[in-house]
This record gives structure tokens, C-alpha cells and sequence, in this order.
């Protein structure tokens, strides 16, 4: 980022402090901030101040002293969509380091009108009302929109919907669980931390920092926790199906270690810091070849003893999926596209990296530390075992270059496939060396594509500590080259390096919300229009006052996908009169309206656009 752009300039009238407190802070040399993402380091970091209207969220320690704290941008009683900016200081309190995104001079552009019971049961319509709700109400940076971000947590899904807090329109829609890939049991002997209650022993640690339920092979959770007459967990079926206890086992003693791994080498308390209990259900629905966090806690399927073995087998797989948990109280990377393809890459760095750990500590002997994703319990591999391959991500088909960036609509945007760039970035960053794809991969795949980039090794001690720092820092919309700048914002030299092998350099464009798909207009004059192309989920409308009833909308333009996406003209009173869809090469002339005012509504769905509309007159009928 250019100097010019540095938040370090503005004139700070308050700084937020690490206590919470407010102290005066000294004024420096006023100049505009731009909007967006920010990664300082050095002097632009020491000369940062904390904006007003920040919010502290959390502090935490860095490992080797020093803290790391978040603060949220709000606006009003919203909190702003990516408005966050994450402090890292160093052992002296000075600052080194400022990773997230700032928005100056928001205003809201509507008003809540809509509540946030409201705000539910629109979304309940939607996704039925099972589940537990929550809600809270948020500022989109790209239009000034105030919305209600409202969220229903079920077994296996997590329903998040953004509904206007003034039209009552749902602005987007998706299904948040973070889903793991396979995974199975190995047979190894494990001692188990477990409680006593009478003559029953419970899988629920002594200090109440992982407790163990079974489903029942049941969608259900958390369901029942599990005990044992004599604290020797061996009983089991050939496939692994309720009431076996090897699924327990390994997912309440890989909680265990991954807990500890978060303690002691970044000095986290529990999943959020806040020493949190840990739970685990396994036995989850029949033959379910997957797991999950659902926000609250972690769940594995049996497998089908075909594709895959009981998930909770895995220590990589364990750590994967509770790293998404550290994931939501940390910087709650949004789950889809780029942002969700980070999402899923840390988890994937974590995991492997907590297999490493263990091995050092003699946690998990029958396990091998390794850069595969699964490869302990997936039971039919390609060329090698496991689902994903840090070091090779083309093996399973997976990107290994920004250059071959899966662009779909499948998989929340293809977050598991994507994930395979930053995940080649760590794997770089820790051993050293040239991008797969220039030479050695086992799939065959070639390009030259920053072929003359060598990256030095971090070593994984370094490479673990840069990469957890930047990416619990990032705002929660953040692109791959967010994550490069917070990388190279916390490890240097050798973190940028990393990033370019796969294609993510210096000057790369940060994330900004993405345009909306179109804004409404209560006050539209002639001529107005959507935007050319407009966007997918778009639902606006532009109100138009004639002053006098007997006028029709003339169109110069109408062009949206034929049978799916809509232009829909209305009376003052809500009438529906007309309804395009499609392509008129000749425009239209609306029916005659017979109110003073008249309304245009672009509807689209999730995919396929087109160039919407323009009404160039409102002609006398």
C-alpha cells in the first residue's frame, strides 16, 4: 500500500486503547483516507492511530509477547461489513504490524424499518424455522445499506441471509457450514482424559474442555454423551457404526490435542480464547463420509467404509475442522469465493501443522506429519492418499497458481479447490523452493508461470506463527491478495515471496465488497437505469413521481436472461401492470399508468446476466 493511502495520516481525535479505555491522542498531518483494505508494517505501523468509531472486539497475546488486537468499525449501532482492523504490537507496545479494512465517512442510506424479528421471519420463509436464530444489524460499505444479517444453525446446515433492514429484501443467501473431506479411524491405543461420575465413566475431560456425544446415527445433536462401565473405550462394530467407540476416542483425544497446540504455541485459550468447552459428536447420520463446525461445535459421520473411514480418525482432519471455529472468533472469513477459499486453507495449515506438533510431542504415534489433507482415513486415493495435497495441490486437481483459479458456482465458489493456492503459499513458505507446477508434479501439470520465483524457507516454526498472525487478522471479506499484504505485513520478505510463486504479488488489488448487484432509487428522475450489466440476486426498484397520473415508462433498453431474471413495472399502489423478460432488440412502451407515480423492479436470480434496462422518457397515455 502507498504511503499516501496510510490511516497514520488522519487526524485522530481518540485512540481506542488495548484496555478499552479512551485517551487523547496527538493530531498529525490531516490527509484523506481512502476507503479499503490496509496492510502496514514499519514506521506507517508505529505512526497508525485507531479511527473513531472503532470498536475493540478482542485482544490476545502474541507469541513471544506482545498483543494482537481487533477492533470493528461501526456506524450508528451497525457494525460495517469488513470494517475491521486487527493491532499488532510487539513486547514494547509498539506497534508493527495493522492488518483489516477501514470505511470513512459511512452513512447509512436507508432505515430499519424492518426488525430483527421481522428481519427472522422473512428468512424462516425462506429456509423453514427450525433451528436456533440469531441477528444482528450490519452497514454494507458498497451501497450505505443498513441489513440484518440473520443466521439459523441446524445439525448439519448454517442458514445466513441478509435481509434490507428497510425493504425487507434478502440480499444474499448461503449455507455456512464449513464442511471437512473424509476421514477414518487407525487402530492406535490412545489415553483418554475422562470423568468419573458414580460407577460410569464419561468422555467429558476433567477440566470440562472436551466432552464427546454419540448421534445414533442420527441427525441430531449434540446427542447423547458417551460412557463406559470400566474407562476402557474397545468396543466396536467391523464399520465403525454406533454404539462403536473408536470414533469417540479419536475425536476426544485429537480435540485434546489440538486444544493444546493452540495453548501452547500461540498461547489461545480454547477455540475462542475465552477457554470455551470443546464439543464433539460422532455417529452423525448414516454412512456420512464427512464432518463439520456448525458454529457451535464439531460433528464427524461414520463413513461408508468404502470411500472413507469414521472422520474422526484423523488428526489433520480434527484440526481442520476446529481451526474454523478459531476461524469465526478470529477474523470470520466469509464463507464463499476467495474469502472462503482462505477460510479453508488456514484450516487446512493448522491441521497439517498440528500434525507436526504432535509428532514432536509424541501425541500421535500412529500418525506420519505430512502436507496430504485426509490421507489417514480417505480409502480410495488417486495418486496419493488423502483429498487435498499442500505440496502439490494439481495432484487432486486442485490449483496451484492464482492463474488457475476455479471460477464457479458449485461449492460456495469452489472454496475447497481454491483453497489449494494459499495452501501451496504455506507449504512454500515453510520449506522453500519453486511453485509445483514448474516442476515435479505428480499429476504432470507444467506452467511457467512464476517459474523464476524461488522462495526461501521459513522453517515451520516462523512460517506457523506469520501465517496464524495474518490470517486472524484479515477482515472478514478478504481476497488472496489481502492475505499476501497481511503475510508480508507480519513476515517480510520471505511471506511475499511465498505468495508470488503462485501468482499473488505486490500491487495485487485488495478486496472491496464486490459492486452490489444494483441500488434502488425512491426519488429516480428521468432518464434512469440499472446497472449495465447488472448483477446476480439483484432485487431493487427506482420510484419515479410524474405529478400527475396517465404517463408509461418508455424503455430504450430491456435485456435480462430470458425466463429467469425479470423487469416488472408497477402502479403507486403497488398494481403489478407488466412483466419483461428476455431480450427486445426494439424496447417498449409500459401500459399506461394511473397513478401519479409509477415503479420499475429488476429481479435476477443466482446466475446469468445481462444489461438490464434504461427508461429514457415517461410518455403521456
Amino acid at each position: 500500500m502507498r504511503r499516501s493511502t496510510v490511516m497514520a495520516a488522519i487526524a485522530v481525535l481518540a485512540l481506542v486503547t488495548a484496555g478499552g479505555t479512551t485517551a487523547t491522542a496527538r493530531q498529525v498531518a490531516p490527509t484523506p483516507l481512502r476507503g479499503g483494505s490496509i496492510a502496514l508494517s514499519g514506521a506507517d505501523a508505529r505512526a497508525f492511530a485507531v479511527p473513531p468509531g472503532m470498536v475493540e472486539l478482542w485482544t490476545a497475546q502474541r507469541p513471544g509477547g506482545g498483543t494482537q488486537t481487533r477492533y470493528q468499525q461501526m456506524v450508528g449501532g451497525a457494525s460495517v461489513l469488513g470494517g475491521q482492523l486487527t493491532v499488532l504490537t510487539d513486547r514494547a507496545g509498539r506497534t508493527d504490524a495493522v492488518i483489516g479494512a477501514y470505511f470513512p465517512g459511512l452513512k447509512a442510506k436507508n432505515s430499519a424499518t424492518v426488525s430483527a424479528a421481522s428481519a427472522r421471519g422473512i428468512a424462516a420463509k425462506r429456509v423453514g424455522s427450525a433451528g436456533k436464530w440469531s441477528s444482528a444489524l450490519r452497514l454494507d460499505p458498497r451501497d450505505g445499506t443498513l441489513f440484518h444479517e440473520v443466521e439459523s444453525q441446524r445439525p448439519d446446515q448454517r442458514w445466513v441471509q441478509w435481509v434490507d433492514a428497510g425493504s425487507g429484501a434478502v440480499k444474499k443467501q448461503y449455507d455456512a457450514v464449513a464442511h471437512g473431506d473424509g476421514v477414518g479411524v487407525k487402530g492406535d491405543t490412545k489415553q483418554l482424559d475422562t470423568l468419573r461420575i458414580g460407577g460410569t465413566f464419561y468422555l467429558r475431560s476433567q477440566d470440562r474442555r472436551q466432552e464427546t456425544y454419540d448421534a445414533m446415527n442420527k441427525a441430531v445433536l449434540p446427542g447423547t454423551i458417551m460412557t463406559d462401565a470400566d474407562d476402557h473405550w474397545n468396543f466396536n462394530l467391523p464399520t465403525f457404526r454406533t454404539p462403536s467407540q473408536a470414533p469417540g476416542v479419536d475425536a476426544h483425544y485429537y480435540a485434546g490435542v489440538t486444544d493444546d497446540f493452540f495453548g501452547e504455541v500461540f498461547g489461545r485459550n480454547s477455540i475462542d480464547n475465552q477457554g470455551m468447552t470443546i464439543v464433539s459428536t460422532v455417529h452423525f447420520a448414516n454412512r456420512y463420509c464427512n464432518a463439520f463446525w456448525n458454529g457451535e461445535q464439531m460433528t464427524y459421520g461414520d463413513g461408508d467404509n468404502k470411500t472413507c473411514l469414521p472422520l474422526s480418525g484423523g488428526l489433520d482432519v480434527v484440526g481442520h475442522e476446529l481451526t474454523h471455529g478459531v476461524t469465526e472468533f478470529t477474523s470470520n472469513l466469509i464463507y464463499e469465493d476467495e474469502s472462503g477459499a482462505l477460510n479453508e486453507a488456514f484450516s487446512d495449515m493448522m491441521g497439517n501443522t498440528i500434525e507436526f506438533y504432535a509428532a514432536a510431542n509424541g501425541r500421535d504415534p500412529a500418525g506420519t506429519p505430512d502436507w496430504l489433507i485426509g490421507e489417514d482415513v480417505i480409502l480410495s486415493p488417486d495418486i496419493r492418499p488423502g483429498f487435498r495435497n499442500m505440496a502439490d495441490p494439481q495432484e487432486d486437481a486442485d490449483p496451484d497458481h492464482y492463474s488457475e483459479f476455479i471460477v464457479t458456482e458449485l461449492d460456495n465458489g469452489g472454496v475447497h479447490s481454491n483453497s489449494g493456492i494459499p495452501n501451496h503459499a504455506y507449504y512454500l513458505a515453510v520449506n522453500g523452493g519453486k511453485n509445483a507446477g514448474c516442476a515435479g508434479s505428480l499429476s504432470g501439470h507444467r506452467h511457467t508461470a512464476d517459474c523464476d520465483v524461488t522462495v526461501p524457507a521459513m522453517g515451520l516454526s516462523t512460517a506457523r506463527s506469520v501465517f496464524y498472525q495474518a490470517f486472524t487478522s484479515l477482515p472478514e471479506f478478504a481476497n488472496f491478495c489481502d492475505a499476501r499484504n497481511a503475510t508480508a505485513a507480519v513476515g517480510g520478505a520471505a511471506g511475499s515471496a511465498a505468495w508470488a510463486a503462485v501468482g499473488v504479488h505486490a500491487g495485487c488489488t485488495p478486496a472491496t465488497p464486490p459492486p452490489p448487484p444494483c441500488v434502488s432509487d425512491p426519488d429516480a428522475q428521468i432518464p434512469f437505469e440499472s446497472p449495465h450489466p447488472y448483477g446476480n440476486n439483484a432485487d431493487c426498484t427506482w420510484t419515479y413521481d410524474h405529478g400527475a397520473a396517465g404517463f408509461a415508462f418508455h424503455f430504450s433498453l430491456l435485456d435480462t436472461e430470458k425466463d429467469f431474471d425479470y423487469v416488472i413495472v408497477y402502479d403507486g399502489n403497488g398494481n403489478e401492470l407488466a412483466r419483461y423478460t428476455g431480450l427486445d432488440r426494439n424496447g417498449a412502451t409500459s401500459p399506461c399508468i394511473g397513478t401519479p407515480t409509477g415503479v420499475v423492479r429488476l429481479i435476477s436470480d443466482s446466475s446469468v446476466t445481462a444489461q438490464g434496462f434504461t427508461v429514457d422518457a415517461a410518455v403521456a397515455c
